[in-house]
């Protein structure tokens, strides 16, 4: 899932649409650093499924919705 992320971020054609389903499980610190990195770079639609509060804070998600 990592290296797809990176490899669609570095295109020349970035979706309009990116769905991350708990993206931050089972990353290392480093990664999670990259991916929020990445995440909040990000100029497009974003759908974030997590229970990490955090990350989706970081990310600077528009609407939250608590289930």
């Amino acid at each position: 899932m990592r290296l797809s992320l990176c490899c669609m971020m570095l295109s020349e054609r970035i979706p309009d649409l990116m769905v991350l389903d708990e993206p931050t499980n089972n990353l290392d610190i480093g990664s999670l650093a990259i991916l929020t990195d990445t995440v909040r770079s990000y100029h497009g639609t974003l759908l974030v499924i997590s229970h990490d509060e955090h990350f989706v804070r970081e990310v600077g998600t528009a609407t939250t919705v608590v289930l």
